[in-house]
């Protein structure tokens, strides 16, 4: 009920339909891409508050970090690989980390495909459109987010 005695409509709950490979693949990716972004801030690469400040900033394009890791700089992105995993993301426009498209995550997931439950890049697409047909995720501004 409101001040007013009148009712209030609840917000109407997505319902989420999202393959349970796919969503499984996407929390990896985040994880792994927070994961590389404290190892840049713990090398003394600052998180940038924007994409334009990260394509920007003054940084070595290449350069190591503890574990056996290594980063690659590229415009607005980086691309951060080591013997467990390799990750390749953008910062996008606020300087956020979560976006992702079919091809990295592919690209992040290739070295233990099937334990994804996938078998192919085509299949992670279809499953990543599927979801974004089904309202699962967004696409904006080159990147999909989940919603």
């Amino acid at each position: 009920m409101s001040r007013r005695g009148g009712s209030q409509k609840l917000a109407k709950q997505t319902v989420v339909h999202m393959d349970p490979r796919l969503a499984r693949l996407i929390a990896d990716y985040q994880e792994r891409v927070s994961d590389a972004v404290t190892m840049l801030e713990d090398a003394g690469i600052p998180r940038p508050a924007s994409h334009l400040e990260w394509a920007a900033m003054d940084v070595p394009q290449t350069g190591s970090l503890p574990g056996g890791f290594s980063y690659f700089k590229h415009g607005i992105g980086c691309a951060v690989d080591g013997p467990p995993w390799g990750v390749d993301f953008d910062f996008r426009e606020d300087g956020q980390i979560d976006g992702f498209n079919a091809d990295r995550l592919h690209r992040f997931a290739r070295r233990r495909l099937v334990d994804y439950g996938f078998g192919s890049a085509e299949e992670i697409e279809s499953a990543v459109q599927d979801a974004h047909n089904a309202g699962d995720l967004v696409f904006s501004n080159n990147y999909y987010v989940s919603r």
